[in-house]
């Protein structure tokens, strides 16, 4: 699809896209780098849809657009599928791990496999909302009401989400985490201790100018109060809920769901 086809479509669910070379590739892919990315970036006129191509980027396809809810379906020829559009306060992009060709059918294939088995007690639409019977979501995190037994368990607060070392974090009132691993936050990106030794290993100086910062990841985790973020409306959990995320496709860094320690 040519470039300004492509930004037609944006441009129906209020979009603004801007296409330029790739000047810093930061995802590799199966071990060689991105032939392209797709970001959020802003200028003086607001945030854009910004590709970053280079001489191997791929055709771009929309395959559906729903200009009442502002997201629209956007396919590779390498067969890489993306949800773009506007969650409350912000644009977004994610990437999709399955084969979908709607809109409806790329929100359901971001939603938590635990979220879906409960999908049938809900009407359709409803479950489209951000807030229903089932679960309250802020973002690409879910909120289920709990039904554990918590006493006892040190309660944290003030404490952050993150999906991993690059996301600005959703922060909670209070929160409850059980298990997990440690790893640990360099440069954006979360090393597990292994990983860290063999990164020492192969460069001995990184011990000098290392700063690095602890870390659980993909620990099962409770919050209730409040949990806040300054691109999504606060949200008030009376009693627990467990925590989940969506299903977005990693671009190529690390998939951890990373929890302050």
């Amino acid at each position: 699809m040519r470039q300004d086809s492509l930004s037609k479509h944006f441009e129906a669910i209020g979009a603004r896209v801007k296409f330029g070379p790739l000047k810093r590739p930061r995802w590799p892919r199966n071990g060689q780098l991105a032939p392209y990315t797709i970001d959020i970036k802003r200028d003086r006129q607001g945030p854009f849809f910004d590709f970053g191509l280079t001489d191997r980027a791929p055709e771009f396809e929309v395959l559906q657009v729903v200009p009442k809810e502002r997201h629209l379906l956007l396919f590779t020829s390498e067969g890489e599928r993306f949800l773009c559009g506007h969650d409350e306060r912000q644009w977004f992009v994610a990437e999709l791990a399955e084969t979908v060709s709607t809109v409806r059918a790329a929100k359901r294939a971001l939603m938590p496999a635990a979220i879906l088995e409960r999908a049938g007690s809900i009407k359709p639409l409803k479950l489209d909302n951000r807030r229903n019977v089932v679960f309250k979501r802020q973002g690409e995190w879910f909120f289920v009401p709990a039904e554990r037994d918590l006493s006892g368990r040190t309660i944290l607060r003030n404490e952050p989400l993150m999906r991993n070392g690059r996301s600005e974090p959703h922060w909670c009132e209070e929160l409850v985490r059980i298990g997990g691993q440690t790893v640990y936050l360099f440069g954006g990106r979360e090393y597990t201790e292994e990983e860290l030794r063999e990164q020492f290993r192969r460069k001995p100086r990184l011990r000098l100018i290392m700063s690095r910062e602890t870390r659980i990841a993909d620990a099962e985790v409770y919050v209730r109060g409040h949990v806040r973020h300054p691109d999504h409306a606060t949200i008030v959990l009376e009693g627990w809920h467990r925590v989940m995320i969506n299903r977005e496709r990693p671009a190529g860094h690390s998939s951890r769901i990373v929890f302050l320690d």
